[in-house]
């Protein structure tokens, strides 16, 4: 009867043991476009490709993952808007610095959004309407920066 019961404890347990990132946080990541129009994206790390995501006005694509040990997964998104292009660390320094407010402990998941506008990217720790002193903008559309010239650029094909 106890061997029954302690199956029946690990059975029930067992799907929140694998979801759950022991010595990291999960992480959430969501990117809302607050754009008139779909916009086109593609979202990897150097271990994950997330494919291509057309997602339509006030619309999201989201992911989860559990940081590594040392810190250093980073997610780098590209987005095709009508004839505007740009790029994205959509996980590195700036969203760790922005939304993990408790440093890096695990059993717990952050959430971080970026929200695509007319007139660029904004990230929060938490998804409020906007405008919203919550939204701190990051870059302008068009701007570019280093991962930009310093990654492959897919085509939009």
């Amino acid at each position: 009867m106890r061997s029954l019961l302690i199956c029946l404890i690990l059975a029930i347990s067992f799907p929140s043991i694998t979801n759950c990132c022991f010595f990291t946080p999960q992480w959430k990541m969501y990117i809302i476009n607050g754009t008139p129009d779909n916009i086109l994206m593609h979202v990897r790390s150097k271990d994950d490709d997330l494919g291509k995501h057309n997602v339509t006005s006030n619309g999201y694509y989201h992911w989860s993952f559990c940081d590594r040990l040392d810190s250093t997964t980073t997610f780098d998104a590209e987005f095709w808007w009508g004839q505007s292009y740009d790029c994205l660390e959509a996980f590195a320094k700036l969203a760790r610095r922005t939304c993990d407010r408790f440093g890096g402990i695990g059993f717990r998941v952050v959430y971080c959004y970026w929200q695509l506008r007319s007139d660029g990217f904004y990230i929060s720790p938490v998804n409020v309407s906007f405008p919203n002193p919550s939204w701190a903008f990051s870059k302008p559309w068009g701007s570019g920066g280093t991962l930009c010239s310093t990654h492959i650029v897919w085509n939009k094909a």
